[in-house]
């Protein structure tokens, strides 16, 4: 193998990143540790205070969200949990700890989703955290501090579950030791081989081992010290002292026999180490002895050679031990160690028999020079990189192997793989190497602002600022503190608010400030204001990028080997490696890169079944490439137009053929006056490989097409964790951003061609531009579709937990926001066994498997048309309004979809544009249905056919219909007009409700059941809306039982009208209505009713008796009508009576007596008057027979409730005294004595 190195060009992987804030699903428990000396466990719980958390400086932001050290850890037992994040905070004082399982079996309910913040009394050493596990449902974790004290935590499982099943008594849980070693030693470094058998590298060179055995705590180890047995050791061990070969790291001098990294064997009979003097060692553990140390470049060095070759005590991973049973016979274990010297090279060591010392250790490969791939071939680059990290494992036998390395520059990286077989391994290494892409959410472009968006450009920027999972909350706290700070906008701090509205209120703050110092007269022109609002946001998001870079700053490397997925640890987050999808690999390889595929890797390309050639990768990406450097000569003004007017395209009925929709789409967006010669020129010279426009063919469109997910891959009998949710979803965005792109570049190409190539040059090529512009705006059509679930966030989803106790197991989740493609279709995917045809590949199936369920999945008989309506009624059943009129932009013009829009209308209160959905889609919806037959596995097979109707309609409105509901379609109009009114009335609409009763009625026949209901149904709202015919009409056809129970209501609801009682006594009633008319005006709950009310048109309240009394003389009973005036009269009289008393009462004057006169004659006079003279007119009124047969009484109730007979006589002498009463007022004569004495009447 040549001395250069190798160089990887080939992205057959990509990242998948998943930020803290996604995390962080459950509550915080925060622990404070007590001192050695016994202070008291201070103990919190918190609900998650991500989305919250805000700090004033980058550094406060550093110092609270990013880690100093950060790893994952997996057990090798097939449990639930089984890997975990571990995190070191707060200056190296506080310790969290997480689950991070992206699956788990589904028989498992609860979810492992507290968060563990240890507090350690003294600030944790570098390289001083260590985790083992025993199998038995407990987590060890091992906390080396700076205070020389080494803690013990045994933190059961059920811990990540519930946050009461970590005791609060942390001595109980928590065991602190203070080796006797460290008394005169400093330690430098921790590993754990199992959660009884510890290792700590030593300042001096020394080893110490820590054992305990099974059932002890952790409050005591068994010490055993280790060295080289050399005097020296024992002398630099008593003697703190610098020479030439030390090196001062993290504020001790380690010695140069110091262990830079340390590792078991797979037997943890021996130790192996990497020291600082560029050495491997292996130690037998039993016989305290050093069996093995050479050069890790197997050079042999003089003294003082060593100081030039000493290692960075800060750089543990340059060392890794593996098995590979039976790759070669006699080999027990193999270790592959990493040297920065001389270039950099990697050694694989393959151990026979450590303790035969060099005759049992061998190098694999001595010839060949591993050395890591060049990041930057190019030799003018000053750029340095450096190996971070790598991990070994995987394969059988040898084979298959799969080598993972992560090499860093400053805060860039890059993560390469190499899958080689190890006996074989030079063959590989040379060409085989691939890369993990690196593109994220949060390296998307910023928008740039165009004049002919009608938006402004905050409400542009917040969305692009706000997307989901490009930013963390605290990330944008901290920048909107910042920049308050910078512009000196404090003043205006508002925690109410929310963070839109602060980020918005500050960059409008600032602007107008400006603009008011600039030009206090005239103002700012709105050019110059919308230029000031994009530069202020600009800087906003320079700082929002600043603290992301740090957020995303490599720590180390970490890989899953029994499911083969490696992650890559940063400071605030971590990112797991997937395998590309095949338009994701064709997007960015160049042609070049396609040279020398890794075995694993399947080449993408498109077999049509014919003769033809299948179209190769390395045409699609000239294609892909071509269309996107085409799209970036347009400005921002043009490709907001395209995008703008393509989206209104999309969604809107085809009304003319597929040349005109080009044309007009070519001239609507301006072509000709964006598109320059160059970059026509451009666009020829980049698609020459494939023969320019003429050369350019409906295959490498539609290859691309083919490539997208259009199948599903089997279930499992695992489910996705919140957590493995967050990644589906992450994956989801950023493949759909990527495909939508493509998608987007090749149409533009295809409108351009098709209006600007001449027509004799493409007469001659196989591109049916009508085909392709049909077929990508279909898939464009999906893609903005699906676009949007994975953009757009419920409302109220990030509000945490009341109940910090609770476990996972509920679906509202706390601090990161829960997308719609998250709530809807993420959790149905189940996610992909880890046998796979190559590693990581089975996570990019499963995020390809969403993509494709979203859409119906492998039921080829779901319509996108369903999907979108079936996605409609799940924001209208949570009832987020302004998600779901938004959404309402992707609904299409079926029947199904018009009623729901009218549903939506409904909700938003638009009752008439509701009524119209209802009735344009009453027809399709009223017939018998036409959707595909139901699976008979699925137990719905049997029953009717409108049973089945009714089912599969409740099933398609995802339950916001109940089946009751869903059994009113398909049959007829008059159940769908029914279902209507049910609607309309519960929305409190009367009037429509009335409308399609009437509806509902004219297609129901007598004999139907659902009649009664209907003519009750109109009835009632036509008197909410004082349609008293209508009402009357429904009231007279109902039957006599319904008739009696809404005969009051009617009743009331007309002496409650201005014009209601003539109408009342005009109305046509049947004959069996007169006497519960009757009975009901006669009712004195009523007359107290009518009363209390007065109508608009009075100017008095009405008197019940009266209407009785018209009611009784409109139908002939006079006896009946002076029977209802009486009461009243008798009340007068009695009035009157308290009148006169009070008048004796008063003096006598000649003024008082007239005033009494004059009121004698006013309003009470009168109304007796009128009440007397009605009454005796109505008595002789009665039987008009003979004078004397005629019987001219009434009966009423007279003092002490009795009732008895009152004759028209009695009547007359009443009204007789009556008069006689006031001509005695009137004419002076008072009675003489005191009040209350009677006057002389006669």
């Amino acid at each position: 193998m040549g001395t250069q190195p190798p160089s990887g060009s080939l992205y057959a992987f990509t990242e998948t990143r998943i930020d803290l804030e996604a995390l962080d699903q459950g509550p915080v428990v925060q622990i404070q540790l007590p001192t050695s000396r016994g202070s008291r466990t201070q103990r919190r719980i918190l609900s998650t205070t991500t989305g919250a958390a805000s700090f004033n400086n980058e550094e406060a932001y550093s110092r609270s969200c990013l880690a100093s050290a950060s790893s994952m850890y997996f057990s090798r037992l097939d449990q639930y949990p089984r890997s975990f994040l571990w995190r070191v905070l707060e200056n190296n004082k506080v310790l969290e700890l997480r689950a991070t399982d992206l699956r788990k079996p589904e028989d498992i309910k609860a979810e492992a989703t507290v968060i563990l913040q240890i507090g350690l009394p003294s600030a944790i050493r570098k390289g001083g955290v260590a985790l083992a596990d025993d199998g038995r449902d407990t987590l060890s974790v091992f906390v080396l501090t700076k205070s020389n004290d080494l803690f013990t935590l045994t933190i059961p499982n059920q811990s990540f579950y519930h946050v009461a099943s970590l005791e609060e008594d942390a001595g109980k849980w928590c065991k602190t030791f203070r080796p006797s070693s460290f008394v005169l030693s400093t330690p430098h470094r921790l590993v754990a081989g199992s959660p009884g058998q510890l290792v700590v590298a030593l300042a001096d060179g020394k080893l110490l081992t820590l054992n305990r055995k099974d059932g002890q705590d952790g409050s005591i180890w068994q010490e055993r010290s280790y060295h080289d047995g050399k005097w020296g050791s024992s002398l630099r061990g008593l003697i703190n002292w610098q020479g030439n070969n030390s090196v001062r790291y993290d504020g001790s001098i380690l010695d140069q026999n110091a262990a830079v990294a340390v590792d078991f064997s797979p037997s943890r009979t021996h130790l192996l180490t990497v020291s600082t003097d560029h050495t491997l060692k292996i130690r037998n553990l039993a016989r305290s002895s050093n069996v093995f140390s050479m050069d890790l470049l197997g050079q042999r060095r003089e003294p003082q050679d060593i100081s030039r070759v000493m290692l960075d005590p800060g750089s543990p991973e340059i060392l890794r031990v593996f098995e590979a049973d039976g790759a070669i016979a006699g080999d027990e274990y193999y270790a592959i160690t990493y040297s920065p010297h001389d270039g950099g090279q990697f050694k694989i060591w393959a151990v026979r028999d450590a303790d035969q010392g060099k005759l049992g250790v061998r190098f694999l490969h001595s010839n060949d020079a591993l050395k890591p791939p060049d990041p930057d071939p190019d030799p003018d680059s000053k750029t340095v990189w450096k190996v971070a990290d790598f991990k070994v494992g995987g394969g059988t036998q040898g084979s298959d192997m799969k080598f993972w390395l992560l090499m860093t520059s400053n805060k860039r990286y890059k993560i390469y793989n190499l899958s080689f077989d190890l006996v074989d391994l030079p063959a590989a290494w040379n060409d085989k190497w691939v890369l993990a892409a690196t593109e994220t959410l949060d390296q998307t472009p910023p928008p740039q602002i165009s004049l002919s968006d009608p938006r402004d450009a905050s409400e542009t920027w917040l969305e692009y600022l706000l997307y989901p999972g490009r930013y963390t909350r605290p990330i944008l706290e901290t920048a909107l503190s910042i920049y308050r700070s910078a512009r000196k906008l404090t003043s205006l701090d508002d925690t109410k608010a929310t963070l839109e509205e602060r980020l918005s209120s500050a960059i409008l703050a600032y602007v107008r400030s400006q603009s008011v110092k600039d030009d206090a007269d005239s103002g700012t022109p709105f050019a110059q204001y919308r230029e000031s609002m994009q530069q202020e946001w600009g800087l906003l998001h320079q700082e929002v990028q600043d603290l992301d870079r740090l957020t995303w700053q490599p720590l180390t490397l970490t890989f899953d080997e029994p499911f083969g997925v490696p992650c890559s640890i940063f400071a605030g987050g971590c990112s797991f490696i997937r395998g590309c999808g095949d338009v994701e690999a064709v997007a960015r390889n160049t042609p070049a890169a396609w040279q020398n595929l890794p075995e694993f890797f399947e080449v993408p390309s498109i077999e049509d079944g014919s003769e033809r050639m299948p179209t190769l990768p390395e045409e699609l990406y000239i294609l892909i490439e071509g269309a996107a450097s085409f799209r970036r000569t347009f400005s921002a003004t043009f490709n907001h137009d395209c995008h703008k007017f393509l989206s209104s395209e999309l969604w809107q009925d085809p009304a003319y053929s597929v040349a005109d929709r080009i044309s007009n789409y070519y001239e609507h967006c301006g072509f000709a006056e964006e598109v320059t010669d160059s970059a026509i020129d451009s666009l020829k010279d980049t698609l020459k490989p494939l023969g320019s426009f003429e050369g350019l063919t409906s295959d490498h469109f539609l290859a691309i097409i083919k490539r997208l997910p259009h199948s599903m891959t089997t279930g499992s009998s695992l489910v996705s964790t919140k957590l493995g949710l967050k990644v589906l979803v992450r994956g989801a965005q950023e493949m759909l951003n990527l495909h939508s792109q493509i998608l987007f570049d090749l149409l533009m190409v295809v409108v351009f061609i098709e209006v600007e190539a001449p027509e004799e040059v493409m007469s001659e090529s196989n591109l049916n531009t009508s085909n392709v512009f049909m077929a990508l705006s279909e898939q464009m059509q999906v893609y903005e579709f699906m676009q949007w679930l994975a953009s757009s966030v419920w409302a109220g989803q990030d509000e945490p937990r009341k109940n910090p106790d609770e476990t996972a197991t509920s679906n509202k989740q706390g601090g990161a926001s829960l997308t719609v493609l998250e709530s809807l279709f993420a959790a149905d995917v189940r996610p992909q066994p880890r046998e796979r045809h190559f590693q990581s590949g089975f996570l990019t199936d499963t995020i390809q498997d969403l993509l494709f369920h979203i859409l119906g999945g492998n039921y080829a008989s779901v319509t996108l048309d369903q999907v979108l309506v079936f996605v409609q009624c799940n924001l209208l059943k949570q009832g987020d309004m302004d998600l779901a009129s938004d959404f309402a932009q992707f609904l299409p013009t079926t029947a199904w979809s018009i009623y729901i829009r009218g549903r939506l209308h409904l909700k938003l209160g638009e009752g008439v544009e509701a009524a119209m959905c209802f009735k344009k889609a009453a027809y399709k919806m009223a017939a018998p249905p036409s959707f595909p037959q139901p699976n008979q596995q699925d137990g719905r097979g049997s029953g009717s056919e409108k049973n089945r109707a009714a089912q599969h309609y409740h099933d398609a409105s995802a339950e916001l219909l109940s089946l009751k509901e869903a059994g009113y379609f398909a049959k007829g109009l008059a159940k769908y007009y029914t279902h209507i009114t049910h609607l309309f009335q519960d929305a409190t609409y009367p009037s429509s409700a009335a409308d399609f009763a009437r509806l509902a009625i004219q297609f129901t026949s007598k004999s139907s059941e659902i009649l009664t209901f209907l003519l009750k149904s109109l009835f009632t709202s036509s008197l909410q809306t004082s349609d008293i015919q209508s009402a009357y009409t429904s009231l007279v056809r109902l039957p006599q039982k319904e008739q009696g129970e809404l005969l009051p209501e009617f009743v009331k609801a007309l002496l409650t009208l201005p014009h209601g009682p003539r109408e009342l006594l005009e109305l046509p009633w049947p004959a069996h209505f007169h006497a519960a008319i009757d009975e009901e005006l006669a009712n004195a709950r009523l007359h107290s009713q009518i009363l209390s009310h007065k109508p608009a048109a009075a100017s008095t309240p009405r008197d019940g008796r009266k209407i009785l009394a018209a009611w009784r003389l409109r139908h002939g009973d006079f006896r009946g009508a002076a029977a209802a005036l009486y009461p009243q009269l008798q009340s007068l009289i009695s009035q009157n009576q308290k009148g006169k008393d009070k008048a004796g009462a008063m003096s006598q004057s000649k003024t008082i007596g007239s005033r009494y006169s004059n009121e004698g004659t006013t309003k009470g006079n009168r109304e007796a008057d009128e009440a007397y003279l009605s009454v005796i007119n109505l008595m002789a009124c009665i039987d008009s027979g003979e004078p004397e047969k005629r019987e001219s009484w009434l009966l009423s109730k007279v003092d002490g409730g009795k009732r008895r007979v009152i004759t028209i006589e009695e009547v007359r002498k009443g009204w007789q005294r009556e008069l006689d009463r006031r001509s005695v007022v009137e004419g002076g004569r008072w009675g003489f004595g005191m009040a209350g004495d009677e006057m002389d009447l006669g």
